[in-house]
């Protein structure tokens, strides 16, 4: 029980990654699905979160054994080129995703304080970028994402007590099935919010960041479990509140904004205001990790320093969170356009960091004993084939831009 505990104690890289991915558009899609469809999508977000366990649990893996970076170990392997691809793809295609972070951080100020969504972005940009120039940022980033994870726990499962749940509708919707057409391109947005290949890839370099080896792998297997298991509970969470809501209100297909509005009359005040601080946190967190994931894939991909303390992370970060925040104060939100261009680098870059992460882990010449074989290879190759229908949906998007 000491051992199980002082683990405990040391998890935090996999909670780095849950407060990314558990960001704006894994509250919306999750709001939407609710709102939409009840309870019947249940089953997606317990599957794509399978998917990511897997995923970051191989690529912290590869991070243990080697005591290497994820495009280390590919230069090695496979030579320069696929490491550049995958390096630059993955930074502009997280670059494009950054105007939502901020648009929602936007959204959040004028929810809860009537502010301009456009200042409400702007001020909070100086103390994200205030913290991102820290000294001895992982450390620090890891108290903080402790602290905003809980109030997110907290925030929304709070909701969720304040509205209610009805138990047997709940156990229905963990049988997969699609009401309708609909159903099947939403449950594929809601697969990409959560299954976050480029998420899973930055585990490689937290365990560089926390300076974890070969002899610290369970602790890394539990940090893995707990963390992102807190970020599939809670889309669960905001999905079936939303379901509630939908079931004893009659009313459908409502937005963030729409839910927040609802709850105040539906649950009270007390409701509304822990479901807007969960989601600002859930914005707040994303801003300050997604352009950090992004630029230290960037600089490893060109074989360049990538600790958070160095300079080229820095920078990048910099140019990431700084491009998201423009694009808000120009349009007011994040244009179509760009969103379309994130989708567009995604199919290019997603694929090569699965690729990387089941071909890597699986080697027994990088691996050893630990090479990944047996169930998890089958659940890798299933994920694999979700996140390939997430980048045909990417397309089909793309296209409609043109029709």
């Amino acid at each position: 029980m000491n051992i199980f505990w002082n683990r405990l104690k040391k998890i935090g890289p996999a909670l780095v990654l849950a407060a990314v991915v558990l960001g704006p558009g894994s509250i919306t899609l999750s709001t939407n699905a609710g709102s939409s469809y009840g309870y019947r999508l249940l089953w997606v977000l317990v599957m794509t979160t399978i998917f990511m366990i897997t995923y970051t649990w191989m690529s912290a893996r590869i991070g243990l054994v080697t005591r290497q970076t994820l495009f280390q170990v590919t230069r090695k392997r496979y030579g320069k080129v696929l490491s550049i691809l995958g390096g630059i793809t993955g930074f502009l295609a997280i670059l494009a995703f950054q105007a939502s972070n901020s648009a929602a951080l936007g959204m959040t100020g004028e929810l809860l304080l009537g502010l301009d969504p456009r200042l409400s972005a702007l001020i909070l940009y100086f103390p994200t970028m205030g913290l991102i120039f820290m000294p001895n940022l992982y450390r620090k980033l890891e108290f903080l994402v402790k602290l905003v994870v809980g109030a997110m726990v907290l925030a929304f499962v709070g909701t969720l007590i304040s509205v209610g749940l009805d138990v047997r509708l709940m156990v229905s919707g963990f049988v997969p099935s699609f009401p309708d057409g609909g159903a099947v391109f939403l449950a594929l947005g809601m697969a990409a919010t959560t299954f976050s290949v480029a998420a899973a890839a930055y585990q490689s370099h937290l365990m560089r960041e926390k300076d974890w080896g070969e002899e610290d792998i369970n602790t890394a297997s539990l940090d893995t479990l707990l963390g992102i298991g807190i970020l599939g509970l809670v889309s669960i969470v905001v999905l079936l509140t939303s379901a509630g809501i939908m079931h004893a209100e009659g009313e459908s297909g409502f937005s963030v904004a729409g839910m927040a509005n609802i709850l105040e009359p539906f649950a009270g005040p007390a409701a509304f205001y822990l479901f807007m601080f969960g989601f600002f946190f859930a914005a707040f967190s994303s801003t300050v990790v997604n352009p950090l994931i992004g630029a230290t894939l960037l600089v490893d991909g060109l074989d360049q320093n990538t600790s958070m303390d160095g300079k080229p992370v820095k920078i990048w970060t910099t140019v990431a969170m700084t491009a998201g925040l423009i694009i808000v104060l120009i349009f007011g939100s994040t244009p179509i356009q760009v969103l379309r261009v994130a989708q567009a680098l995604s199919v290019v870059a997603f694929p090569i960091l699965g690729f990387l992460i089941f071909a890597l882990s699986r080697d027994k010449k990088i691996m050893g004993k630990y090479a990944t074989r047996g169930w998890v290879q089958v659940i890798a190759v299933v994920g694999y084939l979700m996140l390939l229908g997430i980048i045909l949906n990417n397309i089909r998007q793309i296209l409609g831009l043109f029709t």
